[in-house]
Parts: C-alpha cells; structure tokens; sequence
C-alpha cells in the first residue's frame, strides 16, 4: 500500500513532511502551512531546496527559509529525525 506524506515537524511556520520510498529512504518536502494543494498554491521548497513562491503569495523570511532547508537536510538523512 501507498503512503501519503505525513506531518513530521513545523519549524518557523513551515510544515515539514515526509514519506518512506519503497526502498525505505525518507522522501521529505517543506511548505508554508496555509489553504490549498500542497504543489500549486503553497510557497515551498522543491527538491534542490530552490524556494517557489505561487503567484500571489509572499515570500518567507530568509531566516524561516534556512529553517527548513535545515529541517530537510535533516530528515533526508535519516529515518531517526532530531
């Protein structure tokens, strides 16, 4: 069976998540929590950590951006997360 994202930390109002692979590496993605789907209407962090900001939205601070690019590189690591 599929397993969806689940919600793992919040750091600087970011919501950090992960999912396990079938191989079992985490595959883990960071958004601003607010309305919409997570891809098309959140301000995010793709996989190369590059941040993208949904027409109409604000972009974070870069202190809250380094938070979670922190926040990733941690729960890439590992499946302990700390």
């Amino acid at each position: 069976m599929a397993q969806g994202f689940q919600k793992l930390d919040s750091v600087h109002g970011w919501l950090i998540e992960r999912k396990l692979s079938d191989q079992q590496e985490p595959i883990c993605r960071a958004s601003v929590s607010g309305g919409g789907t997570w891809f098309s209407a959140r301000v995010h962090l793709n996989p190369k950590n590059d941040l993208v900001i949904p027409e109409g939205l604000t972009a974070p601070t870069k202190k809250s951006v380094d938070a979670a690019i922190e926040a990733l590189r941690l729960c890439r690591s590992s499946i302990l997360y700390f």
